[in-house]
């Protein structure tokens, strides 16, 4: 998970601020995928398959939509 998480940090997905507080990369087994968490601990974003079954999209959890593919 080390490429795809300094992706996610590169793109402000996941944050480490000077006070300590930051977001995390986390798998999930009720959805068989994996989640980012904000440093509340609330899921803010999902990293699931793309339609095409190789690549795969972050999906906004609010919103439902997708903000970034990552290309296998």
């Amino acid at each position: 998970m080390g490429k795809l998480e300094e992706m996610l940090v590169r793109n402000g997905l996941i944050y480490r601020a000077p006070d300590g507080s930051s977001s995390y990369l986390e798998g999930s087994l009720l959805s068989n995928s994996l989640v980012v968490r904000n440093s509340s601990g609330w899921v803010t974003h999902r990293v699931e398959r793309a339609c095409n079954g190789v690549d795969l999209v972050v999906r906004n959890v609010s919103t439902g939509l997708v903000e970034m593919r990552i290309s296998a």
